[in-house]
């Protein structure tokens, strides 16, 4: 078997020199490119088993590049897997949507990395097998709390297979909205309520004009993720799942949000709540 090939599109050190201390006991080779046209012709040329997107290349390059090896018949199967930092995960749901294969975030996977690179490459591609590849008695914290995870996403996946319609899911789902601001240097909690999931998204979609692909993206990140962070002018609101098993898989999250947005589409009912404006 040929050496595996693995396409780094990176101009961070720090990303090279942790794909390196990774991989520097196999025989796999790394190419790392900065610019993601230059990183498209390169993929196009050597096939690499594997495109890691690294931490600091531009949400719409990444995106570019993402859609482009999507769209090409022969390297539409090549795995993408995107590495980022907590502070940007805000848009990686959106390149889930576009054909992401996976991501790995960092700092919390970094002892991960190896055995998470494994999950993408072909079999064998590590030389013999290792921890990487086998199944390893003792996971990590991680990987225990992600198979706990996947396993109620996929009871509550099934649960849309009863006969329960993405509508009646989502209005089960109960959300928690804490507000804060900031007052002296200080982060002060001003607020805390829980409402229905589709009440917080009709709320938003006042407060962002019906700008649906925001709204969107804010939702799928709460449902998959269990919380995400709202950043307003004066204020920021942080809003977490109140039942944590009531997470979802990225198509089901999407089935229920779409629900509820047809829905909204389809009612003749007019809107009669009014919105603050500042000026």
């Amino acid at each position: 078997m040929k050496p595996g090939l693995v396409l780094l599109v990176s101009g961070e050190a720090g990303d090279s020199e942790l794909l390196r201390v990774a991989l520097e006991s196999t025989a796999v080779r790394v190419s790392a490119i900065a610019d993601v046209a230059k990183a498209f012709a390169e993929a196009d040329a050597q096939r690499p088993d594997l495109v890691l997107i690294g931490t600091k290349i531009p949400r719409d390059h990444a995106q570019w590049l993402l859609e482009r090896i999507i769209a090409d018949a022969d390297l539409r199967e090549t795995p993408v897997v995107l590495m980022f930092y907590e502070s940007r995960r805000s848009w990686v749901l959106e390149m889930i949507k576009l054909g992401l294969r996976a991501y790995i975030q960092l700092p919390r996977e970094k002892e991960d990395f190896l055995r998470r690179l494994a999950q993408h490459l072909p079999p064998g591609t590590l030389g013999r097998p290792t921890q990487a590849d086998a199944q390893v008695s003792r996971d990590s914290v991680g990987e225990r709390l992600r198979q706990r995870l996947a396993k109620r996403q996929i009871e509550n996946a099934t649960a849309l297979t009863r006969g329960e319609s993405p509508a009646e899911a989502g209005r089960r789902i109960m959300v928690l909205e804490q507000q804060f601001t900031d007052e002296s240097g200080l982060t002060v909690r001003t607020s805390t309520r829980e409402m229905s999931l589709f009440e917080k998204i009709d709320d938003y979609l006042l407060r962002f004009g019906g700008s649906n692909s925001h709204v969107i993206g804010i939702f799928m990140g709460l449902l998959v993720d269990g919380k995400i962070r709202v950043g307003f002018r004066h204020n920021s609101e942080r809003l977490s799942l109140v039942d944590p098993s009531s997470k979802k898989t990225p198509e089901v999250a999407m089935q229920l949000i779409d629900a509820h947005l047809l829905q909204c589409e389809a009612s003749n009912t007019p809107d009669s709540r009014t919105q603050k404006i500042v000026l």
